[in-house]
């Protein structure tokens, strides 16, 4: 860490040169610095003419993005503070303390290595897939080459609809038929249903729905993850079903979590008003913004959370605040297809906070967890590997 820290401190005083409020004792010591080599020299007139030619919020951008993945939960012993780590924490907030660590950052480069996932592996991220099984239990696998009509049953059209397929018809008499959309691991996929309600699927993620929807009630059944966009019909409430638990909502936007490997489901409300009904029947009314948690004992709670955190991932997005580093891990093994194997388990109740784009690869996302300085991880056969660093 010495050429790191080094390469800080002389940061510090090359972006105090250029403010022109450097002292002169400080002068002094850049250009001792400035003397020691031609390769020196180099760099600081590099960083001057970033500098000059505005680029300086691109770098701060960027730091930014490193800066938010700082925000780290030392609440163990063990953990190690540095200069340059305490440097990243404060710079979330404090502009020029983001751009003397990015000169530091550059001036040291060559002498540390920090990203070694992201040099080696390439890890691609989901992609549009999907299985649809029709009510005849024909099977048809479905992608960004799906043909533009698909099927037709019970009077419904099936076609496909930019990244996902729409029912089409009106047509309500008849026997009630049944349609299931599978998501696997590493895809997504969406899916408007004949009343016009449209859902977007995440990985592993199974919804079970009818191809037109008949009677007094809408009714699909859920394993997984989706956010419902429900068209209002006062006449027909829609209900999603998750193990037995009910989502009853008549048209809003909403984001319903339950995978069964994971203990607790979750209801998150964007608009509208909806009614959370486990299966012993107990009831909660949730208004936007509220996130209503079935527990595995089938009891009930809500709390006030900020939705962009659980609805971000269907634009293209994830949003962590304070989320420890098991969960994170959780949703890259769904999003990437790849098993993840903690060699440390004092890394999982590392938490982290960020935003980072859903479609980058996996070494994107392992650059900004590995920069805060508190892990580090290996891949070898889709299979990754995370250590304390």
């Amino acid at each position: 860490m010495e050429n790191l820290e080094k390469g800080i401190e002389v940061s510090q005083l090359i972006v105090k040169d250029l403010q022109g409020c450097i002292s002169r004792e400080e002068k002094v010591m850049l250009d001792k610095w400035l003397e020691e080599s031609p390769e020196n020299r180099e760099v600081y007139h590099r960083v001057q003419g970033r500098v000059n030619r505005d680029e300086r919020q691109g770098i701060i951008r960027q730091l930014n993005k490193r800066a938010a993945w700082e925000r780290v939960d030392r609440n163990t012993k063990e953990y190690k503070h540095s200069i340059l780590r305490r440097c990243m924490r404060y710079a979330a907030t404090i502009v020029l303390p983001l751009f003397v660590v990015g000169i530091g950052f550059y001036l040291t480069r060559d002498k540390e290595e920090i990203h070694p996932v992201a040099e080696v592996v390439t890890i691609a991220p989901g992609v549009t897939k999907a299985e649809l099984v029709l009510a005849d239990g024909h099977k048809v696998i479905l992608g960004t080459e799906t043909v533009d009509s698909l099927a037709s049953e019970g009077g419904v059209n099936i076609v496909k609809d930019g990244n996902g397929v729409s029912y089409l018809g009106n047509k309500e008499e008849g026997d009630l038929a049944y349609n299931i959309m599978r998501v696997p691991r590493g895809g997504e996929f969406k899916v408007r249903l004949q009343d016009g309600t449209l859902v977007y699927m995440n990985s592993e993620t199974e919804l079970k729905y009818p191809v037109r929807f008949v009677g007094k009630e809408r009714r699909v059944y859920l394993s997984g993850e989706a956010y419902f966009e429900v068209q209002r019909d006062t006449a027909k409430p829609f209900i999603v079903v998750m193990n037995g638990n009910e989502v009853r909502v008549l048209g809003t936007e909403f984001n319903v979590r339950s995978y069964k490997d994971e203990k607790c489901q979750f209801t998150t409300l964007v608009t509208g008003k909806v009614l959370l009904t486990t299966s012993d029947r107990k009831c909660m009314e949730l208004l936007p913004n509220e996130q209503g948690i079935v527990d595995p004992q089938g009891e009930l709670r809500k709390e006030q959370v900020d939705v962009a955190l659980y609805t971000a991932w269907k634009d293209g997005n994830f949003v962590f605040r304070k989320q420890c580093l098991e969960n994170i891990m959780e949703i890259v093994e769904r999003w990437y297809d790849l098993k993840v194997t903690f060699e440390d388990e004092w890394c999982k109740q590392v938490s982290f906070s960020g935003n980072v784009e859903r479609y980058d690869d996996f070494s994107k996302l392992a650059e900004m967890l590995e920069a805060t300085g508190s892990v580090k991880f290996k891949i070898k056969n889709n299979e990754i590997y995370v250590t304390k660093r």
